[in-house]
């Protein structure tokens, strides 16, 4: 019994140690980078597609590259910027949120305050 315990707690702390609030560097332009699990999944008819972070950052941290941001709790596209892109990442997000499979997000530039996504990766 103590045993199974021991696991329990151990796979708790992996699942919840995975998780972490997205960093941002100055290499590369600047551009900052979320790992982590999909929290939810926004769209409004405004063309604004808004991914939810499982841990905000201070926005007051993505002046390390260069981005003035007015909230660091998600990773924002606009559709009509690119609407193939638009489809792509949303159906991966949607793909991750459903799995509970981990996503990998860079973010260069801002969109309305928040971080401006331009690639995502699904994790295995």
């Amino acid at each position: 019994m103590k045993t199974l315990m021991l696991l329990v707690v151990s796979l708790l702390m992996s699942f919840s140690a995975q998780a972490s609030a997205p960093a941002c560097y100055s290499s590369y332009n600047g551009y900052c980078q979320y790992d982590g699990k999909v929290s939810r999944i926004y769209v409004n008819s405004s063309n604004l597609i808004l991914l939810y972070f499982d841990e905000a950052m201070d926005p007051a941290l993505g002046s390390e590259a260069n981005m003035s941001l007015n909230s660091g709790v998600a990773a924002a596209v606009f559709i009509t910027e690119n609407p193939e892109f638009a489809k792509l990442f949303y159906s991966t997000a949607l793909a991750a949120q459903a799995s509970q499979r981990n996503v990998q997000i860079q973010m260069r530039g801002t969109l309305s305050g928040y971080m401006k996504a331009d690639r995502i990766w699904l994790a295995e």
